[in-house]
């Protein structure tokens, strides 16, 4: 059975999470996660070298399959991979997968073939349904300003722009703020939401969690700037090395069966417009400036 990829309309997804009531305990602050739907590939943006999930029912245990990654550019690369049959986070069903490192192809929407090693066509994804990123910004929680010059990063088919990060060194709560400057990027609270590396729904900004977050307007060619706190994760750090319930040996499972969710590495998504109120075109983001700081904060004053 095929199954449809995910939804990657971030405003469809928060308003899910107000349906089902969702707090600011989903923020990426713990394993307690709903498990992701059912997809065809699994995370639905990923950055090059990072492994991506291929769910299929022609995929086979110990075949060798190739991948063909192709952007709308034309540009096109590939990698190779085994089928393995594992345990899906959605349901904790086996299932038939294909586990690749995304090539280095350019940015945007991305169809996906998977070939027999005869190079025989097995099946293809159409490009809405993945899109190749920028690499993740390292996080710290110390006092940093960090600017990424002409940054870019991948636009997906349906607008959307995903920025990547990795917060592995981040253990204290912290006070993040970010802004595009030339790119009049426009944002609310319910077109930003988080997701994991393995696909997992991280959170979103909360109107009703104060001292989450806070949007500053900008100005044309500036964009809105982000204020974020992110709580302590030494809790979290240290729960998996005491506990023996949370201890994992593959990165995926708990030794009680619960899924390890990855908390910290993720990408935010954007469903943003520009300063002519028009969304993104999928493919390379415009390029601008990225600028990150951040502050060591106990709590959060916003």
């Amino acid at each position: 059975m095929r199954v449809a990829g995910e939804r990657k309309r971030v405003i469809l997804a928060a308003a899910a999470l107000l349906i089902v009531g969702a707090s600011k305990a989903f923020a990426m602050c713990g394993c307690d996660k709903p498990p992701p739907p059912r997809a065809n590939v699994r995370p639905f943006v990923a950055y090059p070298d990072q492994v991506i999930t291929l769910f299929d029912d022609r995929i086979v245990e110990n075949q060798k399959y190739i991948v063909r990654f192709t952007a709308r550019d034309g540009s096109s690369d590939w990698s190779r991979g085994r089928g393995v049959v594992k345990r899906d986070f959605a349901d904790r069903q086996l299932r038939n997968q294909l586990r690749v490192a995304v090539p280095d192809v350019a940015y945007g929407p991305s169809q996906i073939s998977v070939y027999d090693v005869n190079s025989t066509l097995l099946y293809t994804l159409s490009d809405d349904q993945f899109a190749v990123i920028g690499r993740p910004i390292a996080l710290h929680d110390f006092n940093e300003t960090i600017t990424r010059k002409n940054y870019q990063t991948g636009v997906a088919a349906d607008g959307t722009i995903f920025i990547a990060f990795d917060a592995t060194d981040v253990s204290d709560a912290t006070m993040y703020t970010g802004t595009g400057v030339g790119a009049g990027l426009r944002f609310q609270p319910n077109s930003v939401v988080i997701y994991n590396a393995q696909g997992f729904f991280g959170g979103w900004l909360d109107p009703n969690s104060p001292g989450l977050f806070r949007i500053t307007a900008g100005s044309p060619g500036l964009s809105d700037t982000l204020a974020y706190w992110r709580h302590e994760f030494r809790t979290y750090k240290e729960e998996h090395r005491k506990r023996d319930a949370r201890r994992t040996a593959d990165g995926e499972w708990h030794a009680d069966g619960t899924p390890h969710v990855d908390n910290f590495h993720f990408v935010v998504a954007i469903a943003a417009t520009l300063d002519n109120g028009q969304p993104l075109p999928p493919g390379a983001s415009p390029a601008f400036d990225l600028v990150i700081s951040s502050t060591p904060e106990p709590s959060s004053d916003l």
